[in-house]
């Protein structure tokens, strides 16, 4: 089915988002789950141990709640800081199908599918060790070009549009690095996001009258991308802060319904009802 944008709209949305978050408006003051703020206890920020905390555990964000996963890695981190090192990781376990791994990994963590969290544990340890010496930041220094930079941390394990993204968002926003181009990668929309342009009007499906289903909303995932992309970019703004915006309202705000701290309650179709009804998931 044909999917139909309103560009006004969508202005509007990105604009509002855009502002209330530079403004810390109601649920965008809660920014504490942001990825940009998951550090271990004793890091320090930006350093090549934080680098490698990302690294691994941004692979992971999917399938699970957010502040769960980040919550879980920062106790393994202190409980096995070895497991956060590549060549410790490569020293210690038998390849990607070792089950100790396994174990203390994605076990440990409670992802969604642990045993891929283990080889992607183990693979991704082996790709930063053998061309970035084992330091994320090194790989962030050789590109300079965000297309470049996050078509190189798609080749790791578990790094798709939206972790690849969100890993993107996280370097360049702690300044490990300033890329250039930052305004031609696609901002890492979920179905979340993807939920929440159907509610406000910035997308419909031409014709439809009924509510979309999950299926649809993942299925308009990379048209959303675009839309929030071009949008930004007309409107001259980074796509960075719009992406924090919403990932906020939607991991605090949609699924509690805490719809009268959204800054775009009025403009959401559930947002303007949510007193009579709660989130179609």
């Amino acid at each position: 089915m044909q999917l139909r944008v309103d560009s006004q709209r969508a202005k509007l949305v990105i604009e509002r988002l855009h502002d209330a978050f530079d403004k810390r408006v109601g649920l965008l003051q809660e920014t504490e789950d942001l990825v940009e703020h998951q550090i271990p206890e004793g890091v320090e920020i930006r350093s090549r141990e934080h680098a490698l905390f990302l690294f691994y555990t941004v692979a992971n964000d999917h399938g699970m709640k957010s502040s769960r996963l980040y919550s879980r890695a920062k106790e393994l981190f202190q409980l096995r800081p070895d497991l956060f090192e590549p060549i410790a990781v490569l020293e210690k376990y038998h390849g990607a199908e070792d089950p100790n791994l396994f174990e203390d990994t994605g076990k440990f963590l409670g992802t969604r599918y642990p045993r891929e969290t283990a080889k992607g544990w183990y693979n991704n340890s082996e790709r930063l060790h053998k061309f970035f010496e084992g330091d994320l930041r090194d790989l962030c220094h050789r590109y300079t070009d965000a297309q470049d930079l996050l078509k190189e941390i798609r080749k790791f394990r578990g790094y798709g549009p939206k972790t690849g993204g969100l890993l993107l968002r996280a370097i360049v926003g702690l300044e490990f690095v300033v890329p250039h181009n930052l305004d031609r990668v696609l901002v890492p929309v979920d179905i979340h996001d993807s939920r929440i342009s159907f509610f406000t009007g910035v997308v419909a499906e031409e014709g439809s009258e009924q509510q979309p289903s999950s299926e649809t909303y993942y299925s308009y995932v990379r048209d959303v991308q675009r839309i929030l992309r071009d949008t930004c970019g007309n409107l001259g703004l980074t796509w960075m802060d719009v992406d924090r915006a919403l990932w906020i309202i939607g991991s605090r705000g949609c699924v509690s319904l805490r719809c009268s701290l959204c800054p775009i309650q009025d403009l959401c179709s559930v947002g303007r009802g949510s007193s009579q009804q709660s989130l179609p998931l």
